[in-house]
């Protein structure tokens, strides 16, 4: 693992931090960028909200690579508004909110989180098309920032749109078809282990697919190294297979928490 292509999650691994100085710490770590969950409370934070979020990654200096949209509120336990059809307009609005903020924090992929749906994933059912669309509309606005939308299968909560890589690559590919270009796949390998998913040996084939790598070790999802999962071969396997983008480090952070030296030379 090149500790130069790390990317802290500081929603996550520095959850015991500040807020305002999430972004710092982690470039006192010696990390080069940073990347976020959704970083406020509200769904539409206040102006001086954002201001004071912005202001706290402009200090570390940092780019905020990724940044994930509002989860949506309690109505579907925040896991995002993609999929969820009626939905749309407070999707649409989501979507500016994060792209408006991501804008001025340098960030290159956005999240926008698939959604409680409640049912099975099919392709062609009326919570596909609902999120085939709302990627339709917001892809030229994301790529306007310059960036990237990337789809994350979870784990974790039985009710979740996309579970495998195989759901994510579905849609990414349907996207594709109809010239959302910039519409890839975020591909955490911990959920995908946690998944009983083929992990990255099933990603492999569909390697142009993947714009953002995430990692944790398991049990636990603690740093790499902590757990069982054999993170380093994947990791090897995604970069022989072409994947050259960022790891981010999405790993429950607690003390002594590692600097970027610790992966360095891995």
């Amino acid at each position: 693992m090149q500790s130069d292509a790390l990317a802290l999650n500081c929603s996550l691994a520095l959850r015991d931090v500040d807020p305002a100085d999430r972004a710092t710490t982690a470039a006192a770590l010696g990390y080069a960028t940073v990347e976020y969950w959704w970083p406020f409370a509200e769904q539409t934070p206040t102006t001086a909200g954002i201001r004071t979020f912005v202001d706290s990654v402009h200090r570390s200096e940092l780019p905020a690579v990724l940044l994930n949209f509002p989860g949506g509120g309690p109505e579907v336990e925040d896991r995002g508004l993609l999929s969820v059809p009626g939905k749309e307009d407070d999707f649409l609005r989501a979507a500016e909110t994060a792209i408006g903020i991501g804008r001025q924090i340098g960030t290159t992929f956005y999240n926008p989180m698939a959604g409680n749906i409640g049912a099975a994933w099919v392709e062609g059912s009326r919570e596909f098309e609902t999120a085939l669309g709302n990627l339709l509309r917001i892809a030229p606005l994301v790529a306007d920032a310059g960036a990237q939308i990337v789809l994350e299968p979870l784990s974790g909560f039985p009710d979740a749109a996309l579970k495998t890589f195989a759901d994510a690559q579905g849609l990414v590919r349907a996207a594709r078809a109809e010239g959302a270009h910039n519409v890839s796949i975020l591909y955490d390998v911990f959920h995908a282990a946690m998944n009983a998913d083929p992990a990255v040996p099933g990603a492999i084939p569909a390697i142009e697919l993947i714009g953002h790598v995430q990692v944790a070790d398991a049990p636990g999802r603690g740093w790499p190294g902590t757990g069982d999962l054999p993170l380093l071969s994947w990791l090897g396997d995604l970069r022989a297979a072409g994947y050259t983008g960022l790891i981010g480090l999405e790993c429950l952070g607690e003390e002594p928490r590692p600097t970027h030296r610790a992966f360095a030379g891995t």
